[in-house]
């Protein structure tokens, strides 16, 4: 009974990591990636029932997998040498939830923890109240309100020079110039967000393939901060192949291990790490979760060292 036990849980942890590195080409593989820190637990519970039955051949051969999963969840966790100069940013991102979250909750979120705001499913009803709200201490904004989740926006406290929307992107990609203190080149900062591959699959693969060209395309004269929904963990192939030609996993410079953001409004613990910042010409030197009144994710709360 233990080696049935243990080979059907080296077949599913061993599933998982192959998920790991597959294209998402349906919504099966997908999700098996986005799971996969989960089911790839199987191969150390596989080692443990393989001893318990005495089976030492395959003993070794779970442990090698556990090996591999180790391998790649690790990185994660260590984060990246925090710079010698440059100037902080104080940089949140938060999805509202078809506009319902609570205005005076994110006004709140972002007069204590941001110097920028990037926000996804921004409604026009939700983006005239937090644009009331947030007016005193965040003068500058580049929106792109839409009914239910297809909205955008970005406030900050530091003036924005230009902005403007690719409007390819089913649910939205905005960006903005900001002149931020301390930092002699303009720092460019984007919200974006893909559809939910559950309800849009076809919609999701089309945005987030079309995103990698999309900021290789953005300027290289000075650091890029991104606050996303991208609907795909650090465990999806797609997302992973965005962090190339200088960009990189703000959870993972930080060492803040799997960000998990979705769903935050039901009982259990959120388990899906959907929600990102990504850099480049900058470090991410701390990131966490905070939760939002009213929407379904945690927002990002990061500090990213611009330079």
């Amino acid at each position: 009974m233990m080696r049935v036990l243990g080979l059907l849980l080296l077949a599913v942890a061993a599933a998982a990591l192959a998920a790991r590195f597959t294209p998402a080409s349906n919504r099966w593989i997908l999700a098996g990636a986005a799971l996969s820190p989960y089911l790839m637990l199987g191969a150390p519970l596989a080692v443990l029932a393989f001893g318990v039955s005495r089976h030492w051949t395959l003993v070794s051969v779970a442990a090698v997998l556990t090996v591999v999963v180790l391998a790649v969840q690790a990185p994660r966790y260590i984060g990246s040498p925090a710079p010698d100069t440059g100037a902080a940013l104080r940089f949140v991102s938060a999805n509202l939830l078809l506009g319902e979250a609570d205005p005076a909750a994110v006004t709140a979120l972002a007069a204590e923890h941001a110097d920028i705001l990037a926000v996804q499913e921004l409604t026009p009803e939700l983006s005239a109240a937090l644009s009331r709200a947030l007016a005193a201490d965040f003068p500058y904004s580049a929106l792109r309100p839409r009914d239910r989740a297809a909205g955008v926006g970005l406030w900050s406290r530091y003036p924005i020079t230009a902005s403007g929307s690719d409007e390819s992107f089913s649910r939205g990609l905005i960006y903005a110039r900001v002149q931020v203190p301390g930092v002699d080149a303009e720092t460019i900062v984007l919200s974006t967000h893909m559809p939910p591959p559950r309800s849009a699959f076809a919609s999701w693969r089309t945005d987030i393939t079309r995103l990698g060209p999309a900021l290789r395309e953005l300027p290289d004269d000075g650091p890029i901060v991104i606050g996303a929904d991208l609907n795909a963990s650090p465990d999806v192939r797609e997302f992973r192949q965005l962090l190339t030609d200088g960009y990189r996993d703000g959870a993972a410079q930080a060492g803040a291990g799997l960000t998990r953001t979705h769903p935050s409004n039901v009982i259990i613990p959120p388990l899906l790490a959907v929600d990102h910042i990504i850099t480049r010409d900058a470090t991410v030197t701390s990131l966490r979760t905070v939760e939002v009144a009213g929407s379904d994710h945690l927002a990002l709360v990061a500090t990213v060292v611009l330079g």
